[in-house]
C-alpha cells in the first residue's frame, strides 16, 4: 500500500495539516445537508431478487454479480485485494455471487436476501437514467448515475457502439449534473463544504468522474464525486486505496475512446488490458489519463477542503488516534488516545457527513423505491438490449 505524502495542505480557516493525517470523531450531529425531495413510492415486487428470478427466469443474467464479499458487508470487485469501505484484506476472500443491487432498484424489488429493504436515496429518475446518493459516500455529495434503459454490465460494452455510447454518457451526466446543482445552489451547504468561492463552471471541472472495472455492480454506472473527499476518505485516496490504477477509468478517457468511433467487439471475458493496449496504439494512453485524473482528484479535494479541525475530536496518523490542538495556524498532534475504535469512528463520521438517506428519521437514513420500475422482461417496459451483451 502506498504511503501518504507528508506535505502540508490547508483546511478551513487556512489551518494547515499533513496529508499523512486525517481528522476523525465529528463532534456534532451533522454538517449542513441537502435532503432528497423525491416522491415516496412502494415496492413493485414483494420478496427478493431470487424470488423474482423464479417467477421470471429469463432475466436471471441481469440479477447477479461476481464479487468478493468483505466481512464488513461490502461487495467488492473480484479483482480487489483490499476492501475500499473498511480497508480489510480481501486476498483470501473467494469470488462469489452477489445480488445486482442496481437491477433490484430498477425492478422495484422490495427486499435483499439479508433482510434489508432495497430503498434508495433517490435524486432523479428519467426514462434514461437513475441518480441516487452512494450508500458508502466518499464525499458529502457522492452520486451514482446508472442507465435506466439498457442492461450494460460495464463500460467496455460502450465500445461496441461508440456513437450510441456517447449518447448514453451524455444523458446520464446531464442528470447527475442537474442533481449536483441542487446541492450547489443551497447556500448554507455550499459555503460550509467548499473553501472559498467557486462557480458552477469551476465545479463542473472538478467533479471526480469515473467508471470502475471490474465493477462491484454489473450495471453501467458513473461514480460521481463532488470534492472535497471526507477526511478519512481523502487519506484513503492518498494511500491509493481509492481511484485504483487499472481499476478506475476516468470518464474523460472513456469519452476519448468513444470519440474515435472505432467499434471494438467485447464480451464478458475480454481482458481490460487488451482494450487499453489497443487504444494506447491509437494514441490514447490509459496510464497518462489515469495519472492526470488521480493527481487532479487529490488536488481538487485539497483545494476545496473546508473541514474545520475544531469540529473533530481526533487527529489520526499511522493508524492511531491522537489528541490535537490548533496553534499558530497549524494542527498540532498530541498524545495517543488509547482504546479508540477507528472503524466505529469512521462509520459515525460517515453518517454525520454524508447526504445519503437524508432526511434521517430517528437518526437513521430514509429512502424510497422508484416510481417507474422496469418490467421483468426484455420486451416493452423492460431493459432494452445493448449490442454485444448476452443477458443470459
Amino acid at each position: 500500500m502506498a504511503q501518504a505524502s507528508a506535505e502540508l495542505f490547508n483546511i478551513a480557516g487556512g489551518v494547515v495539516m499533513h496529508r499523512s493525517q486525517y481528522l476523525a470523531g465529528f463532534r456534532g450531529k451533522s454538517y449542513p445537508t441537502v435532503p432528497s425531495d423525491a416522491e415516496r413510492s412502494q415496492a413493485s415486487h414483494e420478496g427478493t431478487l431470487e424470488e423474482l428470478q423464479v417467477k421470471f427466469p429469463e432475466i436471471e443474467g441481469v440479477l447477479w454479480n461476481d464479487v468478493k464479499a468483505c466481512s464488513c458487508g461490502k461487495p467488492c470487485a473480484f479483482t480487489m485485494t483490499t476492501c475500499n469501505a473498511c480497508g480489510k484484506s480481501l486476498v483470501e476472500v473467494p469470488i462469489t455471487k452477489s445480488e445486482n443491487v442496481f437491477s433490484a432498484f430498477l425492478y422495484g424489488v422490495k427486499m435483499a436476501a439479508r433482510g434489508f429493504p432495497y430503498k434508495i436515496s433517490l435524486r432523479r429518475q428519467t426514462m434514461d437514467a437513475l441518480v441516487f446518493d452512494d450508500m458508502l459516500a466518499l464525499t458529502p455529495c457522492h452520486l451514482n448515475g446508472i442507465s435506466a434503459k439498457y442492461y450494460i454490465p460495464d463500460w467496455r460494452f460502450l465500445l461496441v457502439q461508440p456513437k450510441e455510447g456517447l449518447k448514453v454518457l451524455d444523458l446520464i451526466e446531464a442528470e447527475l449534473w442537474a442533481a449536483t446543482l441542487v446541492f450547489f445552489r443551497n447556500s448554507e451547504w455550499r459555503k460550509t463544504i467548499f473553501k472559498g468561492d467557486i462557480t458552477e463552471e469551476e465545479l463542473w471541472g472538478k467533479v471526480i468522474k469515473s467508471f470502475n472495472f471490474p465493477p462491484s455492480q454489473f450495471q453501467l454506472h458513473i461514480q460521481w464525486l463532488v470534492p472535497p473527499l471526507t477526511p478519512f476518505q481523502h487519506y484513503m485516496a492518498e494511500i491509493r486505496n481509492h481511484f485504483h490504477e487499472d481499476r478506475a477509468f476516468p470518464i474523460a478517457y472513456v469519452r476519448e475512446l468513444l470519440k474515435l468511433n472505432d467499434p471494438y467487439p467485447v464480451n464478458m471475458n475480454t481482458p481490460i488490458t487488451e482494450i487499453t493496449d489497443h487504444y494506447d496504439k491509437k494514441g490514447i494512453n490509459y496510464k497518462e489519463h489515469w495519472n492526470e485524473f488521480y493527481q487532479k482528484a487529490l488536488k481538487d479535494s485539497m483545494d476545496l477542503c473546508n473541514f474545520d479541525a475544531g469540529d473533530f475530536e481526533y487527529l489520526v496518523e499511522g493508524g492511531k488516534a491522537h489528541k490535537m490542538t490548533v496553534s499558530d495556524g497549524a494542527v498540532v498532534k498530541g498524545e495517543v488516545v488509547e482504546d479508540v475504535n477507528l472503524v466505529d469512528i469512521q462509520k459515525l463520521d460517515c453518517l454525520a457527513l454524508q447526504n445519503y438517506g437524508r432526511p434521517y428519521e430517528d437518526g437513521k437514513p430514509t429512502g424510497t423505491y422508484i416510481k417507474r420500475p422496469l418490467a421483468p422482461n426484455f420486451l416493452a417496459g423492460g431493459y432494452k438490449k445493448w449490442h454485444g451483451v448476452d443477458e443470459k
